[in-house]
């Protein structure tokens, strides 16, 4: 197992416990600011030793980078299917003129929310390529 597969497992684990971890907020304490901590719980992509910035001593193949560079399109294109989405849902059920709104932490819960998909989505693109479950 490669260290970029090291890193998107770890990835993956830590975004399905943030996910876990949040729901069980809004069971217990429901759905206000005080959940936004849960997002904190995603720190742990960032150690070190999992983290791909700091793999000093590995030397990439040109299949490592491209896989990287494919799980880094698809991450940033599901966000922006997803924001445009989000955009075109708004629109739709308030109307063109209509208003939204909505307080400041949920703004940066939405944020949150994006870093969760960025982060889902390339961690399952370079499990998939890695395994070669499919050539995207």
């Amino acid at each position: 197992m490669s260290d970029s597969e090291r890193w998107a497992w770890w990835t993956l684990g830590v975004v399905v416990l943030t996910i876990a971890a949040y729901g069980a907020f809004v069971a217990f304490l429901g759905h206000g600011p005080a959940t936004s901590s849960v997002f904190s719980m995603l720190a742990p992509t960032a150690l070190p030793r999992v983290s791909r910035r700091h793999f000093t001593h590995v030397t990439y193949d040109e299949r490592d980078k491209d896989i990287g560079r494919k799980s880094v399109r698809a991450g940033l294109a599901a966000f922006w299917l997803a924001f445009g989405g989000l955009i075109l849902g708004i629109e739709y059920t308030k109307g063109w003129l209509g208003t939204l709104k909505l307080p400041v932490w949920a703004l940066g819960e939405l944020l949150m929310w994006a870093a969760i998909l960025v982060l889902a989505v390339q961690a399952v693109t370079v499990i998939a390529l890695y395994r070669g479950v499919s050539r995207v």
